[in-house]
């Protein structure tokens, strides 16, 4: 988060940053059950599930979020690539 910070990426600020992590990685973690259809999700389906719910949790009206969409969407690649780093490592 600190990397995509100072990279320019406006949504990790130091202050919402750990919660970022939770509410990403509890979305992450969740998606079968609440996707329990989708039996063979890919990763940009995981990917845009975690989108959606972090412009849900952070953003006042989710329909105004514009542009910075591209922005939640490199976060939610970060989120991805240590949720499914830490899963590997167990």
């Amino acid at each position: 988060m600190a990397d995509l910070w100072d990279q320019g990426c406006p949504i990790p600020s130091p202050d919402d940053r750990e919660r970022l992590v939770d509410v990403g990685l509890r979305r992450w973690h969740s998606f079968h059950r609440r996707h329990a259809r989708n039996r063979h999700p890919s990763h940009e389906d995981r990917v845009r599930d975690l989108v959606r719910g972090l412009v849900q949790a952070f953003e006042a009206d989710p329909r105004l979020v514009g542009r910075l969409v591209k922005d939640y969407e490199c976060v939610a690649e970060a989120l991805a690539t240590a949720a499914t780093s830490s899963t590997r490592e167990r």
